[in-house]
């Protein structure tokens, strides 16, 4: 799977975990790397933790997120993403969120 179609897989479970979330208007969530990893199917070894974070590499230089990481910016680290006010606009209207 290339870098980019990852990017695209973990924007949806973004989307699906600011939703889930209430749809915060700041459009931040946390996103812990290895539980990302798994639920994109990848292992939770150096190489699925490293995809991940291509992936959300891929995401920002897009400007579909922007990415902090309060814990140093390790593989195994949480960080915070804000989704684009366009990503969020999106999924309301797609999600039928208001």
């Amino acid at each position: 799977m290339s870098r980019r179609e990852m990017g695209e897989r973990l924007e949806m479970l973004l989307v699906m975990q600011w939703l889930d979330e209430g749809a915060p208007e700041d459009g931040r969530v946390a996103l812990s790397v290895p539980t990302a990893a798994s639920e994109l199917g990848l292992e939770s070894d150096r190489e699925g933790l490293l995809a991940v974070m291509g992936a959300l590499g891929d995401l920002e230089d897009r400007s579909l997120v922007s990415v902090a990481w309060p814990s140093g910016g390790h593989a195994g680290g949480e960080a915070i993403v804000a989704l684009s006010p366009e990503i969020r606009r999106d999924a309301r209207r797609l999600f039928g969120r208001t």
